[in-house]
């Protein structure tokens, strides 16, 4: 039993303790878990170990494969659970992508506006395939447009080209995220994606020797065989490695972004160091925000919202990106996937910087000609609205799964999720074009996924009191309200709500509903 003494801002205790089932991975997240916890409650018993099946804990904070739903499913109003138990309509790629396509497909019948229409969600399509010589006939059916756009790319140079990007739909941490712009590419990588087989591998050197004979289908073979090294490299045979291959057999599902973001935000994170002799270098990156959906439902978005950044300066794609790890590099902001030019990890700390940090420093675009310019300095109000835009592109994403995620997405009066949600900002299509217009224009936001159990470690040390704080306002919001619960806001949180009005412990109501039930 853990009975910490009482203070001002504490929640007071009910009767009978709390009872507590804690269980994370990531030593990280669980400290930050039972800290919260410990602080907030006057009276809380908390266990490590797994939990009786029959007889769980009332709470149960864990990751979701700890977790035991039978008896909060049956007793939907003495226990509560921290993951929703169906909602693969907005954690997977693919259903995600198919889930909005539907909702907006019906605003579009409604007459109703979709903050999501332009530019809040990438267009594009679902592939299912277990093997490359499916997608013949897909680019004759259902990717014909595809097929259309990369073939208009062929009289283009790289610069002019459409871009598109392949991410499976039940990966993660960079797994299998290609670029491609032809046919060709896009074949090559998913034949890099299948298990090489024995004779494939006696027959290199006869291949090799056939396709000097092949005259024009000579580059084509050479750059096939080119991403099929490189991918094996970094791949599924060096899986201990920490690759990013796939076997497309095991995944099936894929989401094909219809164009990669042609004009991404950058931002030199060295400004400060810059000179005339070393200018200014924009990398790419994306927002890490954190959301909490309680119960049937209350969506809430934190201020502890970051911008995770590539380790290398962003440049337009090549045809090199579609099969080298290096040139595709500056276009991933998977904190997992950075390193410095000697293969080193890079500490987290350099490349996450919180969202509100961004004040002051110039918003760079990326010329034709490759120079990076300022299209305006980022000030206190730009940011204020920029984080209410997330809210509203993360809230109607919610929205869409409610309406249109059918069994994928089921929630339930006694569950409270944190999902970690990548979002991307990009220059919207028209800019000024008088350069004494200084004023940096709102960002089309744009929802990359929803992420599950997210990672903040990535955090790390210096950003960790800020999860402290972001953990005890979900004690605040979803815990004690469950359990009846009394909650006292303490002075300066208070304060912190005078200056962020509607925030309570740094998080911000940003939508709510109910689901309807069998008669609705």
């Amino acid at each position: 039993m853990v009975e910490p003494p009482a203070s001002e801002g504490e929640i007071s205790p009910n009767t009978v303790p709390l009872t507590a089932f804690v269980s994370f991975p990531s030593p990280y997240t669980q400290s930050l878990i039972v800290k919260a916890l410990i602080s907030c409650l006057s009276s809380i018993s908390i266990s490590l170990l797994p939990p009786d099946d029959e007889d769980p804990p009332r709470l149960q904070w864990a990751d979701y494969d700890l977790i035991s739903f039978d008896k909060p499913h049956a007793s939907p109003s003495t226990h509560l659970i921290s993951s929703y138990i169906y909602r693969k309509a907005l954690i997977r790629k693919h259903q995600l992508h198919l889930t909005i396509t539907e909702y907006l497909a019906k605003c579009d019948h409604r007459g109703v506006k979709s903050v999501l229409k332009d530019g809040g969600v990438p267009k594009g399509w679902v592939v299912d395939l277990q093997f490359a010589d499916e997608l013949d006939e897909l680019l004759m059916d259902d990717l014909y447009e595809l097929a259309e756009g990369m073939q208009s790319n062929e009289e283009k140079s790289d610069a002019e080209k459409s871009w598109y990007i392949l991410k499976p739909g039940f990966a993660d941490r960079a797994q299998g995220i290609r670029m491609f712009s032809s046919e060709y590419e896009l074949r090559a990588i998913f034949e890099s994606f299948e298990p090489p087989s024995s004779d494939e591998e006696d027959e290199d050197d006869d291949d090799e020797e056939a396709g000097a004979e092949k005259g024009d289908e000579e580059d084509v073979e050479a750059f096939e065989r080119r991403l099929v090294e490189k991918t094996a490299k970094m791949g599924v045979e060096d899986e201990e490695e920490g690759g990013t291959g796939v076997m497309t057999s095991q995944l099936r599902h894929f989401v094909i972004q219809q164009e990669y973001m042609p004009r991404p935000m950058l931002f030199d994170i060295h400004q400060s160091e810059a000179t005339s002799e070393t200018p200014s270098k924009g990398r790419k990156f994306h927002l890490r925000a954190y959301v909490l959906l309680t119960g049937d439902y209350t969506l809430h978005l934190s201020r502890t919202l970051l911008a995770l950044f590539s380790s290398d300066a962003y440049t337009h794609p090549t045809s090199s990106t579609a099969y080298d790890d290096d040139a595709l590099r500056p276009h991933l902001t998977n904190t997992c996937l950075q390193t410095d030019e000697l293969g080193q990890t890079i500490p987290d700390e350099e490349l996450v910087k919180l969202f509100w940090e961004l004040e002051g420093l110039d918003a760079l675009a990326l010329g034709a000609d490759g120079e990076y310019g300022s299209e305006g300095k980022v000030g206190k109000e730009w940011l204020k609205s920029t984080f209410e835009k997330v809210g509203e592109v993360v809230a109607e994403s919610v929205r869409a799964g409610v309406e249109c995620g059918s069994f994928g997405l089921q929630l339930m009066p006694n569950a409270f999720e944190i999902f970690g949600v990548d979002l991307l900002l990009s220059f919207p299509p028209t800019l000024s074009s008088d350069p004494a217009d200084n004023q940096l224009p709102i960002p089309t936001v744009t929802l990359l996924e929803f992420n599950a159990s997210p990672d903040f470690v990535q955090s790390g040390d210096r950003l960790k009191p800020l999860l402290a704080d972001m953990f005890k306002g979900v004690v605040h919001l979803a815990i004690a309200p469950f359990f009846g619960i009394h909650t006292r806001t303490p002075a300066d949180d208070e304060e912190r709500e005078t200056r962020n009005a509607g925030d309570v412990m740094g998080w911000r109501k940003i939508g709510e509903g109910q689901v309807r039930g069998p008669s609705g």
